[in-house]
């Protein structure tokens, strides 16, 4: 399976040493929470869903074939999926 890495840095150019919790937004963004142990700071990166597909590796770089881009309208879909799975979101706690 091939992927892209995620480059994940506070402001202060930190990288995280562990990872708090990631979800979703109801804005259709992906956050990824951390605490920065350098300048000790609670830091959220987000990425909108979309460019998350946009990001996505090619067939030929070893990764599944590429899914056709979706629309931010269609991204509610992920959320009603994950549901069905038993994962709950943030604002559902």
């Amino acid at each position: 399976m091939g992927y892209r890495h995620l480059s994940l840095l506070c402001t202060c150019g930190q990288t995280p040493s562990r990872i708090d919790e990631v979800g979703l937004t109801g804005d259709h963004e992906l956050v990824i929470h951390w605490w920065c142990e350098e300048c000790r700071r609670v830091v959220y990166a987000t990425k909108p869903l979309i460019e998350c597909w946009e990001d996505c590796p090619s067939a030929d770089s070893g990764g599944p074939p590429p899914r056709p881009p979706i629309s931010k309208a269609q991204c509610g879909f992920d959320g009603d999926f994950l549901k069905s799975l038993g994962i709950r979101m943030m604002d559902e706690v």
